[in-house]
C-alpha cells in the first residue's frame, strides 16, 4: 500500500472523526442523530470526490479547473441545502447568538475536508502519472535496446536506396520498422525519423530488399521478420511498434520458417 494510502486512512479514520469531536457532536447525536449520521456520511462522500475524482482532475488545466469549481459549488449547494433543514439543538453559553453550532460545524468540517482531499487527490495523481511515464519510458528504452540487440544479430549494417521528392536517400535496414502500402506509394516507417515516402509499389519494392531480411504479410505491409516479437493467426506484434500488424489469409504462410 503507498504512503498516501496511510495517510487518507488516518485522515478519514483518526483526523475527522477527532474534528468532529470538537463539537458537541455527541450530544447532537442524542438529540437529532439521523441528521448528524447523514451529514457524517456526506463528509466522507465528499472526501472520496475530491479525493479520487476532483483532484486529478485539476491537473487538466484550465478545463480542469472549471470542472472542480462547478462540481465545489454544487457540492456547497447541497451543504446549505442540508443547513436550511430545521433542526433544534440545545444551545451551549459558549455560542452566543449567531450561526447555529451545527451549521458552523457543517462549514468548519466541509471547508477542512476540501482542503485537504483537493490537493492530496491532485499531487497523488501527478505522482501516478509521474510513475506511469517513467514506467513507459522505461518500456521504451527495452525495447529500444532490444530492437538494436535483434538487429545487431541479424541485419549487418547497409543501406538501401529509396527515391524520395527527387532525391535518393540512404535508409539503414535496422532503423526500418516497417514498409506501408499507400496506392502506388510505398511509405517506410524509420526508427527515430521521418517516415520516407517513394514512388514504388510493394510488389516491385519487395525486389529491392535484402533477401530473407522481409516479407510481405499483407497487401498493404512489408515487415522486416527479424523485428517480430509476437505472431498471432491474424497479425504480428514488431519490435519498436505500437499497434499490431495484421496479416492477411492468402499471405499468412509468408511468415513461416522465419522469425
Amino acid at each position: 500500500m503507498k504512503t498516501v494510502d496511510w495517510i487518507d486512512i488516518i485522515f478519514g479514520v483518526v483526523m475527522m472523526p477527532l474534528m468532529m469531536f470538537l463539537f458537541p457532536i455527541g450530544d447532537w447525536v442524542q438529540w437529532h442523530s439521523s441528521y448528524v449520521l447523514l451529514y457524517i456520511v456526506w463528509l466522507y462522500l465528499v472526501f472520496f470526490l475530491c479525493r479520487k475524482a476532483l483532484g486529478p482532475v485539476l491537473l487538466d488545466g484550465k478545463k480542469g479547473y472549471l470542472t472542480v469549481l462547478g462540481a465545489l459549488f454544487l457540492t456547497a449547494a447541497a451543504t446549505f441545502l442540508m443547513s436550511l433543514t430545521p433542526v433544534e439543538f440545545p444551545r451551549n453559553p459558549e455560542y452566543g447568538t449567531g450561526l447555529a453550532p451545527h451549521i458552523r460545524a457543517m462549514w468548519i468540517m466541509l471547508i477542512a475536508v476540501v482542503s485537504y482531499a483537493l490537493p492530496v487527490g491532485m499531487l497523488a495523481a501527478k505522482a501516478d502519472r509521474l510513475s506511469a511515464q517513467k514506467e513507459e519510458d522505461l518500456a521504451l528504452k527495452e525495447s529500444e535496446d532490444a530492437v538494436r540487440t535483434r538487429a545487431e544479430e541479424v541485419v549487418k549494417e547497409e543501406d538501401i536506396l529509396v527515391k524520395s521528392e527527387y532525391k535518393t536517400i540512404h535508409i539503414p535496414v535496422s532503423a526500418i520498422q516497417y514498409i506501408e502500402g499507400r496506392n502506388n506509394y510505398a511509405c517506410f516507417h524509420l526508427d527515430h525519423r521521418e517516415d520516407v515516402v517513394t514512388q514504388k509499389p510493394l510488389k516491385d519494392l519487395l525486389e529491392d530488399l535484402p533477401e530473407g531480411k522481409f516479407a510481405r504479410i499483407h497487401r498493404s505491409y512489408i515487415v522486416p521478420v527479424w523485428r517480430i516479437e509476437k505472431r498471432t493467426a491474424v497479425s504480428v506484434k514488431l519490435l519498436g511498434v505500437d499497434k499490431p500488424l495484421p496479416i492477411s489469409r492468402s499471405r499468412k504462410n509468408s511468415l513461416d520458417g522465419q522469425k
